[in-house]
C-alpha cells in the first residue's frame, strides 16, 4: 500500500524537463514553417493536409503537456477507487478483532 502511494506521489512530482518541452515546441514550429513554405512553392495550395497536420501536431503537444500535469488540464484521474479503499480499510480496522486488542 505504501509503495503504491509512493509511486503516485512520484508521478505527481516528476515532470517532463523544460528542455524537452522547448525542443517539442521548436520542432512543432519548424514543422509548421516548412509545411507553409512547401505549400507556397507549389502552383496550388494544399490547405486541407497542411491544416490537418498542424491540428494533429498541436493536439499531440497538448496531450503531452496535459499528461505531464495530472492535477490540471482535461485528463483527470478519478480518485474514487482510492477513497473507497480508504473507507474499506477504516471499516476493516474498526471491525477486526485485532484492532480491538490493540486499542
Amino acid at each position: 500500500m505504501i509503495d503504491f502511494h509512493d509511486k503516485r506521489m512520484a508521478a505527481f512530482e516528476n515532470r517532463v524537463p523544460k528542455m524537452v518541452l522547448i525542443l517539442l515546441f521548436t520542432c512543432g514550429t519548424i514543422t509548421v514553417l516548412v509545411t507553409g513554405y512547401g505549400c507556397g512553392l507549389g502552383n496550388r495550395r494544399n490547405f486541407v493536409p497542411a491544416a490537418m497536420m498542424s491540428i494533429i501536431l498541436v493536439m499531440v503537444i497538448l496531450v503531452i503537456m496535459d499528461l505531464d500535469r495530472p492535477e490540471q488540464g482535461f485528463i483527470r484521474v478519478d480518485q474514487q477507487s482510492l477513497i473507497r479503499l480508504q473507507q474499506s480499510l477504516k471499516n476493516h480496522d474498526s471491525v477486526s478483532p485485532m484492532a480491538a486488542e490493540v486499542k
